[in-house]
């Protein structure tokens, strides 16, 4: 991270680990109505140029590059062969580069497989995950009205005074920024005093709410992108050319097989990545938790992973009962 915006962030007091554990007490938070700017130091960014860039890119990720020809960004994925999400992100058009946002703990070994597969391809992968610093805006009207052409619809984003900022393409209203650290500094400190910087853990626990799973270094390689709701949430293509995993993850499609796919769950004790639920009336695993975070309500939300067929059975983790909660989305 460099040294001005670590500086930045000290001052602001948003200097923290990412932490999923935060005391709400007595806290007025309102996730819907609070404005949030929030440092997402959990995300990396790649940038991919150069001349192959488009059709290299096209032929990995499971999203078609082509609805985004123009400035814009989608929510995509890239699979193994076997049809397993290495990772899902966030990708943006600039007209320059194509920028990926995934979670960080998967940065060097995206990174390192990306290259693998670069070949004779005139591509350049780097990590401007610190020079380009990543912010989460939600709630922040104010903030997004006084730039320049805010973007207002979903995946549509806006390039100026080195900057870019996207609205989320998870249809959820946030916003996304990054680019130069001196400019993104200045926006941000103007709003600071009314809209002071807040924990990541706040934007995690919107992702769930949103219906958003990341894979992690624990998840990676594990899930078809429908099980995540990928597809669902339009960062799928079943009409492009083929790649890494096309022809599993397109039977699966045609032939109408998905068992399980991602359900947003609530509890009174803290959830974590990989725990299992457990179907009472029969004591067999029913699914896997993939992401979780604590509410200001002092409820902890999670994405889970479960069995279509065991969503209406009493669900359990470590004798715990869960309970199933709506996503914002339909899945059928």
């Amino acid at each position: 991270m460099q040294a001005n915006w670590q500086a930045f962030l000290k001052q602001a007091g948003e200097l923290i680990q990412d932490n999923d554990v935060i005391d709400f007490s007595n806290s007025d938070i309102n996730l819907s109505g609070t404005p949030l700017v929030v440092p997402l130091s959990g995300f990396a960014m790649l940038a991919v140029s150069g001349n192959d860039r488009h059709e290299f890119l096209h032929g990995q990720f499971i999203n078609d590059l082509n609805f985004i020809e123009n400035n814009a960004a989608q929510i995509s994925g890239w699979c193994n062969s076997k049809g397993q999400l290495i990772t899902n992100f966030i990708i943006i058009n600039t007209g320059i580069a194509y920028l990926l946002i995934f979670k960080e703990d998967l940065k060097e070994f995206v990174q390192k497989r990306l290259l693998m597969f670069v070949m004779r391809s005139n591509v350049f992968i780097n990590d401007i995950s610190d020079s380009s610093p990543l912010v989460g805006l939600a709630n922040c009207n104010v903030l997004i009205s006084s730039m320049k052409n805010s973007p207002t619809s979903p995946g549509e984003i806006n390039i100026f005074d080195d900057q870019i900022i996207i609205c989320h393409p998870d249809g959820s209203g946030r916003h996304l920024i990054t680019g130069n650290i001196v400019e993104l500094i200045n926006n941000i400190s103007k709003f600071k005093k009314s809209m002071p910087m807040s924990r990541s853990s706040l934007w995690n626990i919107l992702d769930i709410l949103a219906g958003l799973p990341w894979v992690t270094t624990l998840t990676k390689e594990q899930y078809l992108p429908q099980m995540l709701n990928i597809d669902v949430i339009n960062g799928l293509s079943y009409q492009k050319g083929c790649y890494p995993g096309q022809e599993v993850i397109a039977r699966l499609h045609y032939r109408g097989e998905v068992k399980k796919r991602v359900s947003l769950i609530q509890s009174k004790h803290l959830l974590s990545i990989g725990e299992q639920l457990i179907s009472e009336p029969s004591n067999n695993k029913a699914g896997a938790i993939i992401n979780s975070a604590m509410h200001p309500n002092g409820l902890c939300y999670a994405l889970a992973v479960i069995m279509l067929d065991k969503l209406n059975d009493k669900l359990i983790i470590n004798n715990q009962q869960i309970t199933i909660v709506d996503l914002p989305y339909d899945t059928n």
